[in-house]
């Protein structure tokens, strides 16, 4: 818990954006309010709110934020050996609350500590500090909400965050050739209706970096 609160005051800018975002969306406070403590994920969060801002139907904006946290499955995946012990209700419940900087610390924590035994009890104290501070920082920006004038238009600060923890995130060949493709790929498939561009703009991107990767693998194979 020591260790997380150093990284909760990163939270506070996106988490109030993401609140702004969800009442310019037309949600009720009500609604806003619970937004955050439901769905535990900034980028999912935004990416909801953003398409209900554009009138898009609601399955499509649940099916946005779904695929843009495809990335919670590789996660999932690299923390299923340690928690294949735990009944499916615990494992659900340890699901819930992944997001990018518990998971982050969990491989911190692995690499400092092998086959710790306390390493779920570890993972319970981070989500005690980081899943309420998220959720009271987007409370502030719903109720601040109607306070803010639409005039200075907050929303641009979400594409500058997903853009600085691209930056941050691209290391390597596939990563760049995920983000790359998925991005020309945003651009030109902007016009699909239901704004299906971006589910499918996701597709592509995984589709590059899982070829870049299987290539740089066969190429590492053949390479005596």
């Amino acid at each position: 818990m020591r260790g997380t609160l150093l990284i909760v005051p990163s939270y506070l800018p996106f988490a109030v954006i993401c609140g702004v975002a969800s009442v310019n969306a037309g949600l009720s406070t009500s609604a806003a309010l619970a937004l955050p403590a439901l769905v535990f994920g900034g980028s999912s969060q935004a990416v909801l709110t953003q398409f209900l801002q554009s009138a898009s139907s609601l399955w499509i904006a649940v099916l946005s934020g779904l695929v843009v946290n495809l990335r919670m499955a590789v996660y999932s995946a690299a923390m299923a050996p340690k928690l294949r012990h735990l009944p499916p209700g615990k494992r659900m419940l340890v699901a819930a609350f992944l997001v990018d900087n518990l998971f982050a610390f969990l491989q911190q924590r692995e690499q400092e500590r092998p086959g710790d035994p306390h390493l779920l009890s570890y993972y319970a104290g981070m989500t005690a500090i980081l899943w309420p501070s998220w959720a009271l920082f987007c409370a502030i920006g719903v109720l601040a909400g109607n306070i803010i004038p639409a005039s200075w238009q907050l929303d641009f600060a979400i594409p500058l965050s997903f853009i600085a923890i691209l930056a941050t995130s691209v290391r390597g060949m596939p990563m760049l050739a995920a983000a790359v493709s998925g991005g020309v790929a945003s651009v030109v498939l902007f016009a699909l209706p239901l704004k299906l561009g971006l589910i499918a703009a996701c597709l592509l991107g995984l589709a590059a970096g899982l070829l870049i990767e299987k290539l740089m693998g066969q190429s590492a194979e053949a390479t005596p």
